[in-house]
């Protein structure tokens, strides 16, 4: 059974992996060796590495202790056969997965557009963190134990500091991004429609009433 989960898991993270890359793959050409032929469509080389690469750690060092390089092209396989059976049955053309595509699309688009607006300028400095560390010193001090009312050293938290900081900026950035965003958009909320809704929702018929003066 547990064989089953895994490799039920290790299909889905293969399946996923090569629809983030099947943009990439397609927009360039790819002249290297055919590792097998699934029907008509060719694994590469370059493919089984796109995709070998795209897995967390864990699981590549399962395949590479469990059959090797041969153990994941077999997975490419199965998930291959797989992906062209629901062709055959026009699974393509199903109206939730025109929906899901659509809805993953636009989260991705989403996240890249705050990669590119936030996520890469945003740093914390040493004396940034020894600042925090500093005016935190009571989150930092060993509650019990034989070591309690001693400091942590500060050298040894400080990567999840700066980590914690770096959070909390993307989290403001973020806040005011998009706000100017909304800034200038036109943006029209029916708010009759909005608490009609409120009032028919699970949670306000849980939520008591107020008490009567």
């Amino acid at each position: 059974m547990k064989k089953i989960l895994l490799l039920a898991a290790i299909l889905a993270l293969a399946f996923s992996c090569t629809h983030q890359n099947s943009a990439k793959e397609a927009a360039s050409t790819d002249n290297s060796a055919v590792l097998a032929k699934v029907g008509d469509k060719a694994i590469t080389k370059a493919m089984f590495e796109s995709e070998l690469d795209a897995l967390p750690e864990q699981v590549r060092g399962y395949f590479m202790k469990q059959g090797g390089p041969r153990a994941f092209l077999d997975q490419i396989i199965s998930k291959e056969v797989l992906y062209q059976e629901a062709l055959k049955e026009g699974l393509d053309k199903d109206k939730d997965l025109q929906a899901a595509v659509k809805n993953y699309k636009k989260i991705t688009m989403v996240k890249l557009l705050l990669q590119k607006k936030i996520g890469e300028n945003l740093t914390v400095s040493d004396a940034e963190a020894k600042k925090y560390y500093d005016g935190n010193k009571d989150v930092f001090t060993i509650k019990e134990g034989k070591a309690a009312g001693q400091l942590v050293p500060f050298d040894a938290i400080k990567p999840m500091i700066k980590q914690r900081l770096i959070a909390e900026k993307q989290a403001q950035a973020f806040t005011q991004y998009v706000d100017e965003l909304k800034k200038g958009t036109k943006i029209d909320v029916n708010e009759q429609a909005v608490q009609a809704l409120a009032a028919n929702s699970p949670a306000a018929a849980n939520t008591p009433a107020p008490a009567s003066k």
